[in-house]
């Protein structure tokens, strides 16, 4: 379309002028191949991009939104893996203590003091959840247990725990500290 026809266009708008200088756009384009498009078809093409676009945006959002909740949930997992190893730790620090009794009320069994001692460290392991795991004349479970000695005993069953060498201990179900046992064969 003529850049002087556009013009007439413009400022005879609103007259018969207007109707017929249209007339001639139409005519034009007609006889040059230019298509008009019509309206309903150009607001479907629309509708469908904005449609696609929206999916896009909705899968994007679902995505960022699990990521989140896996973030969320591995965050509170590591806190509380932290707080349950420093804690363990800490046990830790304590469980030498706890052999030098052990030893003191072997070679001292009648001393008054050394069992009180000894009993008052065991109740404060109980109330925060450390107990000593069991070895002498139990089945050996290496989850609890650590052989450092083997020794031929027709007598004893296959793999039963003979002698201890020094306690083992779990907070709650985790194993703070393999026992050290001698295993039968």
């Amino acid at each position: 379309m003529s850049e002087e026809k556009k013009n007439k266009r413009e400022t005879a708008e609103g007259t018969d002028e207007a109707a017929e200088l249209n007339n001639e756009i139409k005519e034009e384009k007609e006889d040059t191949g230019e298509k008009e498009e019509k309206p309903g078809k150009k607001a479907e093409k629309e509708i469908a991009s904005l449609k696609a676009q929206l999916a896009e945006a909705n899968e994007k959002y679902l995505r960022l939104a699990a990521e989140y909740d896996n973030y969320r949930k591995r965050s509170v997992k590591e806190k509380a893996d932290a707080y349950s190893e420093s804690y363990a730790d800490a046990v830790k620090a304590f469980l030498p203590l706890a052999d030098s009794l052990d030893k003191a009320l072997e070679f001292t069994p009648d001393d008054e003091g050394i069992k009180a001692l000894h009993k008052q460290f065991a109740d404060s392991c109980a109330k925060i959840g450390v107990c000593a795991i069991e070895s002498d004349g139990a089945q050996f479970d290496p989850e609890l247990h650590n052989a450092i000695m083997h020794e031929e005993d027709p007598e004893k069953g296959e793999n039963v725990i003979t002698q201890t060498f020094c306690k083992g201990y779990k907070l709650g179900e985790k194993v703070i500290r393999h026992a050290m046992v001698k295993v039968a064969n």
